[in-house]
């Protein structure tokens, strides 16, 4: 257990004697319950530095890899009167070890910036202030459907609708048509692990451009926030190749990881493929914990081993509500119109693999049997694969696993 010291600091041009800032620190659960590190500190005065007072945390048994949401509502002091100023309160995620440390790559995900102006008018001997606080516009546009477009696949109401459903597990992230699979399998552990985190992010690249979790720093580029080539071809011609939900996502996060190419259009082939190192270190920026792992070096994904009926039998065991298994493939496992078999495509098991009347498989069961496994892939969480698929099967198109823990 640890109670930690909590302050943060705002970045304004106003005169921090006139704001007053009541603060929070929180995680979300799975039914919408905020779960306490910080109660609300209640309306306090900003210090002269603009930093808000030190308050002390509850007494916490989460580890301090684990990722909160601290909350900060402003108002504006006129007098003895104070005034709310924000439309809702600003937040960031921050891992609680940024309370430990100096280390910038454990700060917030992003700065609490504050910009007013105020204007003073005389009605008779009365005085008005009137407050103005100025706030960024968003960070994505499709340059073929710009904003006032009717079909701007960026617009707010299009991402909360997306996002709506995400939170509701009524849809998963989907790479559609991508290479993103890589960025896809993060954000489907994050999903299911951290909704409350998997919907700050999704925020905070909408209207910035840029967000944080743990070490884990996305900031894409100008043209991964202007795509091109965004929309497929064919009718009605609006919808795009990749939901926009999971561009400004996955995108985001492959574009950022790239050393020497832009990913700024789904057509982007090789600059959205994913090694086994990138996503494990993601994973592990992100505060999870690498438990298992086979065929995972580099030269494993040139010399293209594949699993055995060993290795099949122990990520089975691992499956389980506080892992993820996350495996590599070959796309052909699930689609035969694919004609050359590569190891192209990663996984998350939803569910072990067993046999088609529910049996788990074992190093005893044949390879002729025929199996099932319950996944998540291309958006969705069901049995992929096809028909009359044997256990030989699944072992001719499995190259390579990961076993991580939860992301905290």
């Amino acid at each position: 257990m640890t109670i930690y010291n909590i302050s943060t600091y705002i970045k304004t041009k106003t005169d921090p004697k006139y704001i007053v800032y009541e603060m929070e620190l929180y995680k979300i659960d799975d039914k919408g319950n905020k779960i306490y590190a910080l109660k609300s500190t209640g309306k306090q005065n900003l210090q002269a530095d603009k930093r808000t007072l030190v308050h002390s945390s509850l007494d916490i048994s989460a580890t301090e890899n684990t990722s909160y949401i601290l909350e900060l509502n402003l108002f504006h002091k006129i007098g003895n009167d104070e005034y709310e100023v924000l439309p809702e309160p600003m937040t960031a995620i921050i891992p609680l070890k940024g309370f430990l440390t100096a280390d910038k790559k454990w700060e917030l995900s992003r700065e609490f910036e504050y910009n007013e102006t105020t204007e003073k008018t005389q009605n008779g001997h009365v005085f008005i202030y009137s407050v103005k606080v100025t706030f960024k516009s968003r960070a994505f546009e499709a340059k073929e459907h710009p904003v006032g477009d009717q079909h701007d696949p960026f617009r707010k109401e299009k991402i909360e609708e997306g996002l709506a459903f995400r939170l509701a597990k009524l849809d998963y992230p989907n790479q559609d048509r991508s290479m993103l699979c890589g960025p896809a399998a993060f954000f489907y552990c994050l999903l299911i692990d951290r909704p409350d985190l998997y919907k700050q992010m999704v925020k905070e690249l909408w209207e910035s451009g840029r967000t944080k979790i743990g070490t884990l720093k996305l900031e894409p580029s100008y043209d991964c926030r202007h795509p091109t080539n965004f929309f497929k071809n064919e009718p009605p011609g609006y919808l795009p190749k990749v939901p926009a939900i999971d561009w400004i996502t996955l995108a985001s996060l492959r574009d950022t990881e790239n050393s020497f190419f832009d990913y700024d259009s789904p057509n982007d082939n090789i600059p959205g493929i994913t090694t086994a190192g990138d996503l494990k270190t993601w994973f592990k920026k992100a505060g999870a914990e690498i438990i298992y792992e086979i065929n995972t070096k580099i030269i494993n994904h040139i010399t293209g081993p594949k699993l055995t009926l060993k290795d099949l039998c122990r990520l089975n065991s691992y499956v389980g509500e506080d892992t993820h298994v996350v495996m590599l493939i070959t796309s052909r496992m699930f689609n035969d119109l694919i004609n050359i078999p590569t190891k192209n495509h990663w996984i998350v098991l939803a569910d072990k693999l067993k046999l088609i009347n529910g049996y788990e498989v074992t190093e005893q069961t044949l390879l002729t049997e025929l199996v099932e496994l319950t996944c998540f892939s291309w958006g969705k969480v069901k049995n992929h694969l096809l028909d009359n698929t044997t256990l030989a099967d699944v072992m001719r198109y499995s190259y390579a696993a990961f076993v991580i823990s939860k992301i905290p």
